[in-house]
């Protein structure tokens, strides 16, 4: 059996040959792995939400043009499956709802690529956030632990919506530097 190359890796994935399925494992099994049990801290479950996307891309597998089309479809749906998982499980907890909260806002701040979030980052920005001082932190958490809009939290803490968007830019810009360092 010849070798794969990058060029006709995705048109051997379309016609189902084993060789082609076996790089793109070896290629991106373990680091998917990795990312799910970062987001999820549970190694099974993460395991086995990789095993059942590749599962999915295999089945989709004609719907790919390129080997950056099968990644970001790994990415996305495993991080997604993430997120449902964080989502059923424990979120009574406030400390479990908040961390998927900041994951959120983490994705947002790295222009699109989610293998860049890390237990590491994530807690240094939830330390970070309770350290932040009267109103900013107020504002902060109400807009992203409570999903609140800027209009009701304006109206629950009395103050004109504009003074809500300052205290919210000025959060961002004292929390950014947090993940700088890690």
């Amino acid at each position: 059996m010849a070798v794969i190359f990058d060029n006709n890796l995705i048109p051997a994935f379309h016609r189902n040959e084993p060789q082609a399925l076996r790089i793109l494992l070896q290629e991106h099994y373990a680091p998917m792995v990795s990312y799910a049990n970062q987001l999820i801290n549970d190694q099974e479950e993460a395991t086995e939400m990789v095993v059942n996307t590749f599962i999915k891309l295999i089945a989709m597998r004609q719907h790919f043009k390129t080997a950056e089309d099968v990644k970001t479809f790994l990415l996305v749906t495993i991080r997604n499956n993430c997120y449902d998982f964080l989502r059923c499980v424990d979120m009574d907890k406030p400390s479990r709802k908040e961390m998927l909260y900041l994951a959120d806002l983490l994705q947002a701040d790295k222009a699109g690529n989610p293998g860049l979030v890390t237990i590491e980052k994530l807690l240094a920005l939830y330390n970070g956030i309770y350290k932040l001082t009267g109103q900013c932190s107020e504002v902060f958490q109400l807009l992203f632990y409570n999903k609140m809009t800027t209009k009701d939290v304006a109206e629950q803490l009395g103050i004109p919506l504009n003074a809500v968007q300052e205290y919210r830019s000025h959060a961002i810009k004292q929390l950014q530097p947090l993940l700088e360092k890690v």
